[in-house]
């Protein structure tokens, strides 16, 4: 045994007891001869360790024979023996080692080692046939048929077959799998980290198709190839996009430039395409906000983007600006402001606002979308609607709390904005916001009061926060707060409130003490219903009693007419139907099954304003000048 083999031995059997991510230096004996065999490779996250290199022919050589050895048996001549004689190996190893055993780091040696296996057989036509049967059988357990398909691009690879192979091959991965893209994309993007001479013929065999039956793994291939060769591969673009633009826009989109010089080609390329298509458009318009992402674009390049992308907005076709739209939405993530104003470009050209529901998707600063909110409820007043944003607003919520809280406390600065800012708050589905309000100014916080108490309904979850104001540093306010929830007592709500806020209280001197103005309230509208209940000359119940007897019994009995009249006619659907009468029930019995089953309470209920309907022309024109 040559001492190179040794050395690839003994480093087996020390996966063998302990198989990680990465090695020591030290751990690995003769590591610099191992290195020139490319059986380990330097760390690219820490140069002090090593990783194996699974791939490797060397090492699986030196793998087979340490298999034949501890398993006393040698692969099969057909596809499936060989690919059990792996997994046997795989189950030796666990059974031999402890439950810690990294099983991740044990699957990439042994996929690898089954590629090798098949290339051992030297019978790429059956390897094939049997890639495709696999790619056809829906119903193998998913995980398998991934680790065959994996092993199955690594065999390509070691095995040193045709450009056209290994193309056919993604190709029919492709046609046959349902979500097929990122897969082939990975592998063809990642082939030139390892073999960067077989990623380059692929791409050449690709450009040089003159059916264009590969286009689509050129941009993949350029990809992974730029980063190693810079200038050739983007002049190997550049000489794409004379045949074919969008394959050569799609491989661009996704290079990662570090050269000013390139960027500047790049944009004039860009800005010298007439789009003719929406595909075009979406490439040329993608590259513009790639371009205003990069560090190594100027200030200067960076703003002649921005009035492209503004061109492209403008454009009379409105599918090609909502387009460019999406780019710039999900894109520019670290330029807010750019993206607000090409936002108003596009709405002043489209004027669809619908895109407003998802295009502060990655924003992080909500102080956009409130400017859009106050403009709306400038324009559309009371009356508004909030439904179009409440996804944004709760992601900011969700995002940036501390910030959306402080946009919606400067809302109650202002009079006009406050039934805005309420708005917001119960937006939520199934409650609202719990912001502090107590942050906010005497002004703010006497505006918060005023709203909540002029809002025309969900005073019973604005409540706990009304009553958050008891605490306010200022006298003023919580004078204020006292004053107004005894007139929404005495007018409004009465002792329903009342209720509800002795519920939300406790029983320190403090809180009874704020109960006993609202106490005298709800004394005061008693005394009054009292009074006017002794007056029944406007009181229809007294005087109208007969009449109204009248009506409801002589409508009584035209209701009980009218399903007797339809059960009798025998073209009405309902001669058929079985009707039952429940009367007094607490439970309710399966007719098929014979199961009693209880039936459940369950009720629900809100406090109604009063003011809506006792002067509703006077409450609606308070509302709107709120």
């Amino acid at each position: 045994m040559s001492r190179d083999n040794e050395g690839i031995l003994n480093l087996i059997n020390a996966v063998f007891s302990t198989i990680k991510d990465r090695y020591q230096l030290g751990e690995i004996g003769q590591y610099d001869k191992l290195l020139e065999m490319r059986v380990v490779k330097i760390s690219e996250s820490d140069s002090d360790h090593l990783e194996i290199n699974f791939d490797s022919i060397l090492f699986n050589e030196a793998l087979l024979i340490v298999a034949e050895q501890k398993l006393d048996s040698k692969p099969g001549a057909l596809i499936v023996d060989a690919l059990c004689f792996a997994d046997d190996l795989k189950e030796y190893l666990l059974n031999i080692n402890s439950l810690d055993y990294q099983k991740n780091n044990l699957d990439k040696m042994i996929n690898g080692f089954k590629a090798f296996l098949l290339q051992n057989l030297n019978s790429p036509v059956l390897v094939y046939r049997h890639f495709i049967k696999v790619l056809k059988d829906k119903k193998q357990d998913r995980k398998e048929r991934m680790d065959f398909i994996s092993f199955y691009f690594k065999f390509l690879i070691i095995s040193n077959t045709t450009e056209e192979n290994i193309l056919k091959s993604c190709m029919d991965y492709n046609t046959q799998e349902k979500y097929n893209h990122n897969f082939t994309y990975n592998y063809l993007r990642g082939l030139s980290e390892n073999y960067s001479d077989t990623a380059q013929s692929l791409a050449e065999y690709a450009c040089n198709d003159t059916n264009k039956k590969y286009a689509v793994f050129i941009p993949p291939l350029l990809v992974g190839l730029f980063p190693k060769n810079q200038d050739n591969v983007f002049a190997s673009a550049l000489s794409l996009f004379e045949k074919d633009k969008v394959t050569a826009l799609k491989a661009l989109s996704d290079f990662t430039f570090s050269d000013e010089q390139m960027i500047k080609k790049l944009f004039e390329l860009l800005r010298n395409i007439e789009p003719v298509s929406e595909e075009l458009t979406n490439l040329k318009s993608l590259l513009f906000c790639r371009i205003i992402e990069n560090n190594a674009a100027s200030n200067q390049l960076k703003a002649d983007c921005i009035k492209e992308l503004r061109t492209m907005l403008q454009a009379k076709d409105p599918e090609n600006a909502l387009t460019v739209l999406n780019n710039i939405q999900y894109n520019m993530v670290d330029f807010e402001f750019e993206k607000y104003y090409l936002l108003n470009i596009y709405l002043e050209n489209t004027k669809k606002l619908k895109v407003l529901k998802h295009f502060f998707y990655n924003y992080k600063d909500p102080q956009y979308l409130f400017e859009i909110l106050v403009k709306r409820h400038e324009l559309l007043g009371f009356r508004g609607s909030i439904e179009l944003f409440k996804s944004a607003i709760n992601r900011f919520f969700d995002i940036n709390r501390e910030e959306t809280e402080a946009q919606i406390l400067h809302l109650f600065n202002f009079r006009n904005y406050s039934f805005l800012a309420l708005k917001i708050i119960l937006c939520i589905s199934g409650g609202i916001y719990h912001i502090n309000l107590l942050k906010g100014s005497k002004e703010a916080q006497m505006q918060a009061v005023e709203s909540m108490c002029s809002f025309p309904h969900s005073i019973d979850d604005l409540l706990i926060l009304l009553l958050k104001f008891r605490e306010s540093s200022f006298k003023e306010v919580r004078q204020y707060l006292q004053d107004k929830l005894s007139e929404l007592v005495l007018e409004v709500y009465h002792e329903l409130l009342l209720d509800a806020i002795k519920v939300n209280l406790g029983s320190s001197k403090t809180d009874q003490d704020f109960l006993k103005p609202l106490e005298k309230a709800l004394e005061k509208y008693l005394e009054i219903k009292k009074f006017k209940e002794e007056f029944n000359d406007l009181n229809p119940i007294k005087n109208e009693r007969a009449l109204m007897d009248l009506y409801y019994s002589l409508e009584h009995e035209v209701h009980a007419k009218i399903p007797k009249d339809i059960n009798e006619d025998k073209n009405s659907f309902l001669y058929d139907v079985k009707t039952t009468v429940i009367v007094r029930a607490k439970s309710l019995k399966n007719e098929h099954s014979g199961e009693i089953r209880p039936l459940v309470h369950f009720e629900s209920k809100m406090m109604i304003d009063s003011r809506a309907y006792k002067n509703p022309l006077v409450y609606e024109q308070n509302l709107e000048n709120f």
